[in-house]
């Protein structure tokens, strides 16, 4: 077992499913690239590790894995609760459902001191029973992080938490990963002409982001003679209908999925335009991500999206589900150049200014400071 006494500075556990380098995941890895020492990080997989492994590995951040089954694994919550009383944490600080629900259950048990979440999305819990479970886990979690105010109202207007449970901490990025981006190999893999258009799109390929949408559009603005290309990186379950609905589409070598990739900064520097047409979010890293590369975003105005982007200023934004309204700011922003350009000077000014990981990872310890001291004895 781990002796307290010999680390004196307090444990901190990130708990999540895994580590593909999804927003959830990135964002942990890069508000551990800017933590303190007056926290000792570590992070639990619940199922299996992933790519982002190296990154952690390369800070000095140890990684657990331990290896639940997939669906409903009863042996979860013990074996968590054996993993807590070993380590002995002082703070717990859940990601994404399973954990949320499976370790903040298992660390109350097991006594660790300080329990956060942080949940990433506006999309509510699916069912009553899981809302029912967040609910009552938030009574014995000193704070329920929004990374928005918009995730905020929803956690306490549709999910029923107390306000006084609630905290909000912007995503932020470790603008760090940018500085040597360089997206000319991407170009002239994908052959596009000099001159040429790149749009972008980064994310899991889920109904809930809009790539079908975009498609819609891009039909549209290809049928009038626009000339662009468009790329998709992330992978998915949506993987085959979208390729197939390009393919109807006429856009086959126009519009391609590239599926997950590791050199997501590369791809930023390759692209012109950055779309998210996602009828979801919350505060999305990629979106952040293509702002700190000074790229031309065109997002739809969902989540905390407009939180951070002004129509017209350092992004535009379009109602979700509307494929049309997408093909118009789009060829808006094909046409004009220096639009693009100017957009995306103030993108950059805008993540400098406001969302960068350190301010994120300052902010989380501050909280985890807060809880940590209101448990200490009086004299």
């Amino acid at each position: 077992m781990s002796d307290p006494q010999a680390h004196p500075v307090p444990h901190v556990v990130h708990v999540i499913d895994e580590l593909p380098p999804d927003g959830a995941q990135r964002l942990i890895v890069e508000v551990l690239q800017n933590a303190s020492r007056r926290f000792r990080y570590s992070v639990l997989c619940m199922v299996k590790g992933g790519v982002l492994e190296a990154e952690l590995a390369s800070i000095g951040v140890p990684v657990h894995v331990l290896g639940r089954k997939p669906g409903i694994d009863l042996g979860t919550v013990p074996a968590l609760l054996g993993w807590f009383r070993e380590h002995r944490p002082d703070v717990v600080h859940t990601h994404l459902y399973n954990a949320d629900s499976y370790a903040r259950l298992a660390a109350w048990l097991a006594g660790v001191p300080t329990l956060f979440t942080t949940r990433h999305s506006t999309v509510p819990w699916p069912s009553a029973s899981r809302r029912w479970i967040a609910r009552s886990l938030s009574r014995v979690t000193d704070a329920t992080i929004a990374c928005g105010a918009e995730v905020e109202r929803m956690l306490v207007t549709q999910e029923g938490i107390a306000p006084n449970r609630v905290k909000t901490v912007a995503n932020g990025i470790n603008l760090r990963r940018f500085e040597s981006a360089d997206g000319r190999r991407l170009r002239a893999e994908l052959g596009v002409l000099p001159g040429q258009v790149l749009i972008g799109v980064i994310g899991r390929l889920h109904p809930l982001k809009g790539h079908a949408d975009l498609i819609v559009a891009l039909a549209q603005l290809y049928r009038e003679g626009v000339d662009f290309q468009c790329v998709f990186v992330g992978g998915g379950d949506l993987h085959d209908a979208l390729q197939q609905q390009v393919d109807e589409a006429g856009l086959n070598g126009v519009v391609r999925l590239l599926g997950q990739r590791s050199d997501v900064a590369d791809v930023l520097a390759a692209i012109d335009i950055f779309a998210m047409p996602s009828r979801r979010e919350g505060l999305p890293m990629a979106l952040l991500e293509s702002m700190a590369m000074a790229r031309a975003v065109l997002a739809t105005a969902v989540g905390s999206i407009p939180e951070v982007i002004t129509d017209g200023e350092n992004g535009m934004l379009v109602e979700p589900s509307n494929p049309s309204r997408l093909a118009a700011a789009l060829s808006r922003l094909l046409r004009d150049a220096p639009l693009r350009e100017k957009i995306g000077r103030a993108a950059r000014a805008t993540v400098e200014a406001g969302y960068s990981s350190t301010q994120t990872a300052r902010a989380y310890e501050s909280l985890y400071e807060q809880a940590l001291s209101a448990r200490l004895p009086t004299s």
